[in-house]
């Protein structure tokens, strides 16, 4: 074999190689294409019905602690109500639901000035178990909050005995 019949056979063997890919091509636009982008759609609708679900979900948990609490309810902003439900829409266990509820109904209260987007920012970002963590030490505190509080009354409440004790062991004391 020459060098020069190697190489017809390259060149015929590369357009046979080129014919055969555009005809796969082809076949591909023409059949497969559709069918995926159908597909890709199919899956972003289904996306879209299930962020839909999310939102439904917590805005009604909200109306219903709003009416609990008989909470006044106030136009907020879309700027502020848009990233809400952007996020919202993504949570899916029903405990961090309840939160997003209950950011709404302190967004909305008329009697609160909460106006502010990074709340649902913040709480976009926290897992259920983050949540759980900052919500027991917050509570931990408010509980020695309320402790202390308690013991600062009783010590207000019981300064002049306290005073007088004190005033007796001096006098007691300063004898010896």
């Amino acid at each position: 074999m020459t060098d020069e019949t190697k190489t017809s056979k390259i060149d015929i063997s590369s357009s046979s190689i080129e014919k055969g890919i555009d005809v796969a091509k082809d076949f591909a636009e023409k059949h497969v294409l559709p069918s995926i982008e159908e597909l890709g759609l199919l899956v972003k609708d289904q996306i879209s019905f299930w962020r839909f679900n999310n939102q439904v979900k917590i805005l009604t948990k909200a109306k219903l602690v709003c009416e609990k609490n008989n909470i006044n309810i106030k136009a907020i902003p879309p700027k502020l109500l848009c990233p809400y439900l952007d996020h919202a829409a993504l949570e899916d266990d029903p405990e961090i639901q309840d939160n997003w509820a209950i950011l709404l109904s302190n967004m909305v209260d008329s009697r609160q000035n909460i106006q502010n987007h990074i709340f649902p920012y913040i709480l976009s970002q926290l897992s259920k178990n983050e949540f759980n963590f900052l919500e027991g030490v917050f509570k931990a505190k408010r509980q020695r909050v309320m402790e202390l509080t308690k013991d600062l009354n009783h010590l207000q409440e019981s300064r002049s005995d306290i005073e007088r004790q004190m005033q007796k062991k001096k006098l007691f004391f300063g004898k010896n």
